[in-house]
Protein backbone atom coordinates (compact mmCIF):
# COMPACT_ATOMS: atom_id res chain seq x y z
CA UNK A 1 0.00 0.00 0.00
CA UNK A 2 0.81 3.34 -0.45
CA UNK A 3 2.18 5.72 2.21
CA UNK A 4 -0.30 8.56 3.58
CA UNK A 5 0.73 11.70 1.89
CA UNK A 6 0.20 14.84 3.12
CA UNK A 7 -1.87 16.96 0.63
CA UNK A 8 -0.42 20.88 0.94
CA UNK A 9 3.02 19.13 0.53
CA UNK A 10 2.61 17.55 -2.77
CA UNK A 11 1.06 20.68 -3.56
CA UNK A 12 4.23 22.29 -2.82
CA UNK A 13 6.11 19.72 -4.80
CA UNK A 14 3.87 20.46 -8.05
CA UNK A 15 4.21 24.26 -7.66
CA UNK A 16 8.26 23.62 -7.92
CA UNK A 17 8.29 21.23 -10.31
CA UNK A 18 6.44 23.51 -12.72
CA UNK A 19 8.63 26.34 -12.01
CA UNK A 20 11.48 24.29 -12.72
CA UNK A 21 10.07 23.54 -15.91
CA UNK A 22 9.48 26.60 -16.63
CA UNK A 23 13.00 28.23 -15.56
CA UNK A 24 14.83 26.40 -18.55
CA UNK A 25 12.47 28.70 -20.58
CA UNK A 26 15.73 31.20 -20.55
CA UNK A 27 13.48 34.26 -19.52
CA UNK A 28 15.10 36.72 -17.30
CA UNK A 29 11.77 37.29 -15.60
CA UNK A 30 10.71 33.97 -15.12
CA UNK A 31 13.98 33.13 -14.04
CA UNK A 32 13.96 35.97 -11.13
CA UNK A 33 11.22 34.45 -9.23
CA UNK A 34 11.02 30.56 -9.92
CA UNK A 35 15.19 30.33 -9.48
CA UNK A 36 14.29 31.97 -5.69
CA UNK A 37 12.56 28.61 -4.22
CA UNK A 38 12.19 25.89 -6.45
CA UNK A 39 15.03 23.40 -6.35
CA UNK A 40 15.72 24.54 -2.98
CA UNK A 41 11.94 23.77 -1.66
CA UNK A 42 12.65 19.86 -3.07
CA UNK A 43 15.76 19.77 -0.62
CA UNK A 44 13.69 21.16 2.27
CA UNK A 45 10.79 18.84 1.92
CA UNK A 46 13.18 15.81 1.29
CA UNK A 47 15.19 16.98 4.90
CA UNK A 48 11.43 17.34 6.52
CA UNK A 49 10.77 13.72 5.83
CA UNK A 50 14.41 12.15 6.24
CA UNK A 51 13.54 8.28 7.78
CA UNK A 52 15.77 8.32 10.42
CA UNK A 53 14.44 4.47 11.53
CA UNK A 54 16.35 3.17 8.24
CA UNK A 55 19.48 2.15 9.33
CA UNK A 56 21.94 3.90 6.63
CA UNK A 57 22.47 0.62 4.76
CA UNK A 58 18.83 0.61 4.31
CA UNK A 59 18.68 4.06 3.78
CA UNK A 60 21.34 4.05 0.99
CA UNK A 61 19.46 1.32 -0.73
CA UNK A 62 16.61 3.00 -0.43
CA UNK A 63 17.41 5.93 -2.37
CA UNK A 64 19.60 4.07 -4.76
CA UNK A 65 16.38 2.52 -5.86
CA UNK A 66 14.16 5.45 -5.85
CA UNK A 67 16.93 8.08 -6.98
CA UNK A 68 19.43 6.79 -9.51
CA UNK A 69 17.46 4.01 -10.85
CA UNK A 70 14.97 6.62 -12.40
CA UNK A 71 18.08 8.30 -13.31
CA UNK A 72 20.21 5.17 -15.35
CA UNK A 73 16.31 5.21 -17.28
CA UNK A 74 15.78 8.21 -17.86
CA UNK A 75 19.45 8.84 -19.02
CA UNK A 76 19.28 4.94 -21.46
CA UNK A 77 15.79 7.11 -23.02
CA UNK A 78 17.92 10.73 -23.62
CA UNK A 79 20.86 8.47 -25.18
CA UNK A 80 18.86 6.28 -27.28
CA UNK A 81 15.96 9.36 -28.82
CA UNK A 82 18.83 11.82 -28.89
CA UNK A 83 20.99 9.32 -30.74
CA UNK A 84 17.66 8.50 -33.09
CA UNK A 85 17.07 12.18 -33.43
CA UNK A 86 21.14 12.47 -35.61
CA UNK A 87 20.33 8.95 -37.34
CA UNK A 88 17.01 10.47 -38.85
CA UNK A 89 17.75 14.05 -39.24
CA UNK A 90 21.75 14.40 -39.79
CA UNK A 91 23.90 11.13 -40.31
CA UNK A 92 25.63 7.80 -39.04
CA UNK A 93 28.39 9.97 -38.27
CA UNK A 94 26.65 12.83 -36.34
CA UNK A 95 24.03 9.98 -34.64
CA UNK A 96 27.49 8.60 -33.14
CA UNK A 97 29.01 11.80 -31.95
CA UNK A 98 25.56 12.12 -29.96
CA UNK A 99 25.59 8.90 -28.80
CA UNK A 100 28.89 8.86 -27.28
CA UNK A 101 28.39 12.49 -26.02
CA UNK A 102 24.99 11.51 -24.39
CA UNK A 103 26.60 8.89 -23.04
CA UNK A 104 29.65 10.58 -21.19
CA UNK A 105 27.13 13.29 -19.90
CA UNK A 106 24.93 10.86 -18.45
CA UNK A 107 28.07 8.70 -17.29
CA UNK A 108 29.81 12.12 -15.82
CA UNK A 109 26.21 13.46 -14.20
CA UNK A 110 26.59 17.68 -14.44
CA UNK A 111 23.69 19.57 -14.80
CA UNK A 112 25.45 22.45 -16.90
CA UNK A 113 28.38 21.81 -19.32
CA UNK A 114 31.80 23.01 -18.35
CA UNK A 115 34.60 24.00 -21.28
CA UNK A 116 37.60 23.90 -18.11
CA UNK A 117 39.95 22.10 -17.24
CA UNK A 118 37.96 19.81 -20.11
CA UNK A 119 34.76 19.69 -21.74
CA UNK A 120 31.56 18.38 -19.56
CA UNK A 121 28.80 18.08 -21.53
CA UNK A 122 25.37 18.25 -18.98
CA UNK A 123 22.83 15.97 -18.74
CA UNK A 124 19.99 18.34 -18.15
CA UNK A 125 17.82 18.48 -15.12
CA UNK A 126 18.81 15.01 -13.59
CA UNK A 127 21.25 16.34 -12.20
CA UNK A 128 19.23 16.97 -9.39
CA UNK A 129 18.52 13.09 -8.92
CA UNK A 130 22.68 12.71 -8.11
CA UNK A 131 22.43 15.50 -5.37
CA UNK A 132 19.16 14.36 -3.97
CA UNK A 133 21.25 11.19 -3.24
CA UNK A 134 24.15 12.61 -2.05
CA UNK A 135 22.52 15.47 0.07
CA UNK A 136 20.23 12.86 1.66
CA UNK A 137 23.07 10.75 2.50
CA UNK A 138 24.72 12.73 4.29
CA UNK A 139 21.83 14.03 6.11
CA UNK A 140 21.31 10.46 7.49
CA UNK A 141 24.86 9.85 8.55
CA UNK A 142 25.42 13.31 10.05
CA UNK A 143 22.17 12.34 11.99
CA UNK A 144 23.91 9.60 13.68
CA UNK A 145 25.90 12.25 15.16
CA UNK A 146 24.33 13.11 18.92
CA UNK A 147 26.25 16.28 19.44
CA UNK A 148 24.06 19.46 17.89
CA UNK A 149 26.72 21.60 17.48
CA UNK A 150 28.83 18.74 15.50
CA UNK A 151 25.72 18.33 13.05
CA UNK A 152 25.76 21.84 12.45
CA UNK A 153 29.18 22.20 11.87
CA UNK A 154 29.23 19.26 9.16
CA UNK A 155 26.65 20.98 7.44
CA UNK A 156 28.45 23.94 7.04
CA UNK A 157 31.72 22.58 6.56
CA UNK A 158 29.67 20.36 3.44
CA UNK A 159 28.13 23.73 2.14
CA UNK A 160 31.77 25.20 2.24
CA UNK A 161 33.51 22.30 0.32
CA UNK A 162 30.62 22.36 -2.32
CA UNK A 163 30.46 26.58 -2.98
CA UNK A 164 34.78 27.06 -2.72
CA UNK A 165 35.84 23.76 -4.71
CA UNK A 166 33.32 24.79 -7.95
CA UNK A 167 35.35 26.99 -8.99
CA UNK A 168 38.84 24.42 -9.38
CA UNK A 169 37.14 21.49 -10.67
CA UNK A 170 33.25 20.34 -11.30
CA UNK A 171 33.39 16.82 -9.83
CA UNK A 172 31.27 14.15 -11.43
CA UNK A 173 27.91 13.05 -10.68
CA UNK A 174 26.96 16.73 -9.32
CA UNK A 175 28.32 16.00 -5.67
CA UNK A 176 29.43 19.56 -5.24
CA UNK A 177 25.78 20.63 -5.72
CA UNK A 178 25.09 17.46 -3.43
CA UNK A 179 26.91 19.23 -0.70
CA UNK A 180 25.62 22.39 -1.16
CA UNK A 181 21.94 21.08 -0.61
CA UNK A 182 22.85 19.27 2.13
CA UNK A 183 22.23 22.75 3.96
CA UNK A 184 18.60 22.88 2.73
CA UNK A 185 17.45 19.46 3.86
CA UNK A 186 19.30 20.14 7.13
CA UNK A 187 16.84 23.12 7.77
CA UNK A 188 13.89 20.89 6.34
CA UNK A 189 14.77 18.46 9.14
CA UNK A 190 14.71 21.01 12.11
CA UNK A 191 11.44 22.82 10.75
CA UNK A 192 10.32 18.91 11.39
CA UNK A 193 11.41 18.92 14.76
CA UNK A 194 10.43 22.37 15.52
CA UNK A 195 7.08 22.43 14.13
CA UNK A 196 5.00 21.50 16.81
CA UNK A 197 6.49 24.81 19.05
CA UNK A 198 5.74 26.85 15.82
CA UNK A 199 2.02 25.77 16.19
CA UNK A 200 2.11 27.11 19.71
CA UNK A 201 2.95 30.49 18.75
CA UNK A 202 1.10 33.57 19.45
CA UNK A 203 -1.20 34.14 15.83
CA UNK A 204 0.20 37.76 15.97
CA UNK A 205 3.94 36.16 15.90
CA UNK A 206 2.92 33.86 13.29
CA UNK A 207 1.38 36.99 11.28
CA UNK A 208 4.34 39.09 11.89
CA UNK A 209 6.55 35.95 10.78
CA UNK A 210 4.82 35.14 7.77
CA UNK A 211 4.78 39.06 6.20
CA UNK A 212 8.24 39.79 7.36
CA UNK A 213 8.88 36.56 4.84
CA UNK A 214 7.16 37.43 2.19
CA UNK A 215 8.40 41.07 2.12
CA UNK A 216 12.12 39.51 2.36
CA UNK A 217 11.31 37.08 -0.50
CA UNK A 218 9.62 40.38 -2.23
CA UNK A 219 12.91 41.66 -2.11
CA UNK A 220 14.92 38.63 -3.47
CA UNK A 221 13.06 38.54 -6.09
CA UNK A 222 13.49 42.16 -7.02
CA UNK A 223 16.95 42.11 -6.74
CA UNK A 224 17.17 38.48 -7.67
CA UNK A 225 21.45 38.47 -9.27
CA UNK A 226 21.77 34.68 -9.29
CA UNK A 227 20.89 31.58 -7.31
CA UNK A 228 21.66 28.31 -9.46
CA UNK A 229 21.89 25.35 -7.44
CA UNK A 230 23.42 23.21 -9.89
CA UNK A 231 26.14 25.28 -9.75
CA UNK A 232 26.54 25.70 -6.17
CA UNK A 233 26.12 29.64 -6.58
CA UNK A 234 24.19 31.07 -4.31
CA UNK A 235 23.97 34.64 -5.44
CA UNK A 236 24.54 37.18 -2.73
CA UNK A 237 25.65 34.68 -0.11
CA UNK A 238 23.73 34.68 3.17
CA UNK A 239 20.72 36.98 2.55
CA UNK A 240 20.12 35.55 -0.61
CA UNK A 241 20.38 31.84 1.38
CA UNK A 242 17.78 33.56 3.92
CA UNK A 243 15.25 34.96 1.38
CA UNK A 244 15.36 31.54 -0.17
CA UNK A 245 14.06 29.84 2.76
CA UNK A 246 11.36 32.93 3.28
CA UNK A 247 10.46 32.09 -0.65
CA UNK A 248 10.17 28.36 0.50
CA UNK A 249 8.48 29.42 3.70
CA UNK A 250 5.40 31.30 1.77
CA UNK A 251 5.39 28.38 -0.77
CA UNK A 252 4.41 26.13 1.61
CA UNK A 253 1.30 28.47 2.89
CA UNK A 254 0.59 29.35 -0.20
CA UNK A 255 -0.04 25.60 -0.98
CA UNK A 256 -1.83 25.47 2.99
CA UNK A 257 -4.36 28.16 1.29
CA UNK A 258 -4.83 26.34 -2.05
CA UNK A 259 -5.50 23.02 -0.82
CA UNK A 260 -8.21 24.42 2.09
CA UNK A 261 -10.04 27.02 -0.80
CA UNK A 262 -9.31 25.79 -4.33
CA UNK A 263 -10.17 22.46 -4.48
CA UNK A 264 -9.90 21.88 -8.25
CA UNK A 265 -6.66 23.70 -8.32
CA UNK A 266 -5.56 21.38 -5.41
CA UNK A 267 -6.36 17.73 -6.47
CA UNK A 268 -4.52 19.27 -10.04
CA UNK A 269 -1.17 20.30 -7.89
CA UNK A 270 -0.94 17.55 -5.81
CA UNK A 271 -1.32 15.09 -8.39
CA UNK A 272 1.45 17.08 -10.18
CA UNK A 273 3.35 17.06 -7.15
CA UNK A 274 2.82 13.29 -6.46
CA UNK A 275 4.07 12.18 -9.97
CA UNK A 276 7.21 14.85 -9.84
CA UNK A 277 9.77 12.16 -10.52
CA UNK A 278 7.66 11.71 -14.03
CA UNK A 279 7.33 14.89 -14.68
CA UNK A 280 11.14 15.19 -13.97
CA UNK A 281 12.08 12.74 -16.33
CA UNK A 282 9.88 13.44 -19.05
CA UNK A 283 10.74 17.05 -19.00
CA UNK A 284 14.40 16.04 -19.07
CA UNK A 285 13.78 14.02 -22.16
CA UNK A 286 11.64 16.67 -24.06
CA UNK A 287 14.61 19.58 -23.10
CA UNK A 288 17.36 17.28 -24.16
CA UNK A 289 15.38 15.88 -27.80
CA UNK A 290 12.77 18.14 -28.65
CA UNK A 291 13.57 21.84 -30.35
CA UNK A 292 10.69 23.28 -29.28
CA UNK A 293 12.16 27.07 -30.36
CA UNK A 294 13.10 25.83 -34.04
CA UNK A 295 9.67 24.23 -33.98
CA UNK A 296 7.83 27.30 -33.17
CA UNK A 297 9.77 29.57 -35.34
CA UNK A 298 7.79 27.92 -38.04
CA UNK A 299 4.78 28.62 -36.77
CA UNK A 300 6.33 32.70 -36.64
CA UNK A 301 7.30 32.10 -40.29
CA UNK A 302 3.68 30.97 -41.20
CA UNK A 303 2.67 33.95 -39.45
CA UNK A 304 2.27 33.78 -35.97
CA UNK A 305 3.36 36.92 -33.99
CA UNK A 306 6.45 36.26 -32.63
CA UNK A 307 5.10 37.23 -28.79
CA UNK A 308 3.43 34.52 -28.93
CA UNK A 309 6.61 31.54 -29.28
CA UNK A 310 7.12 32.14 -25.99
CA UNK A 311 4.14 30.78 -24.78
CA UNK A 312 3.84 28.63 -27.71
CA UNK A 313 6.82 26.80 -26.49
CA UNK A 314 5.18 26.55 -22.60
CA UNK A 315 1.99 24.99 -23.64
CA UNK A 316 3.48 22.17 -25.90
CA UNK A 317 6.29 21.15 -23.02
CA UNK A 318 3.05 21.26 -21.09
CA UNK A 319 1.13 18.94 -22.85
CA UNK A 320 3.40 16.87 -23.19
CA UNK A 321 4.81 16.69 -19.68
CA UNK A 322 1.71 16.53 -18.05
CA UNK A 323 0.01 13.90 -20.72
CA UNK A 324 3.25 11.74 -20.27
CA UNK A 325 2.81 11.70 -16.43
CA UNK A 326 -0.98 10.92 -16.73
CA UNK A 327 0.19 7.69 -18.65
CA UNK A 328 2.93 6.60 -16.49
CA UNK A 329 0.88 7.10 -12.90
CA UNK A 330 -1.67 5.32 -14.41
CA UNK A 331 0.36 2.10 -15.95
CA UNK A 332 2.54 -0.15 -13.81
CA UNK A 333 5.42 -0.81 -15.73
CA UNK A 334 6.77 2.98 -15.39
CA UNK A 335 5.90 2.86 -11.85
CA UNK A 336 7.93 -0.16 -10.97
CA UNK A 337 11.05 1.20 -12.67
CA UNK A 338 10.42 4.27 -10.72
CA UNK A 339 9.62 1.93 -7.30
CA UNK A 340 6.59 3.54 -6.96
CA UNK A 341 3.57 1.34 -5.72
CA UNK A 342 1.42 -0.33 -8.32
CA UNK A 343 -1.96 1.19 -9.40
CA UNK A 344 -4.44 0.29 -6.55
CA UNK A 345 -7.14 -1.39 -7.58
CA UNK A 346 -10.78 -0.42 -8.14
CA UNK A 347 -13.41 -2.25 -6.59
CA UNK A 348 -16.38 -3.24 -8.97
CA UNK A 349 -19.52 -1.79 -8.50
Amino acid sequence: MEKTRIQHIDITRGIAIICIILGHLGNAHINSVVFTFHVPVFFFITGYFTNTNLCIKDFIKNKTRTLLVPYVFTSFLIILLGTLEYLVFVDKTASWQALTGWLYAAIYGAGDSYSSPFYIKAIGSLWFLWASFWSSIFLRCLLNTKKTAARIVIVLVLFIAGYWSRALFWFPLSIQAGCCATLFLYIGYLFHNSEDIFKKFPKELKTFITIFALLTWLSFIKNFQSFWLVHCDIGRGIIDIFGCICGCYIIILISLYIKKHIPIISKALSFLGKYSIFMLSIHSIELNTLPWWQLTQLLVKYGMPGYLQLYSVIFGKFTVIILGTIICANWNLPRKIFGISPCPIKSRQ
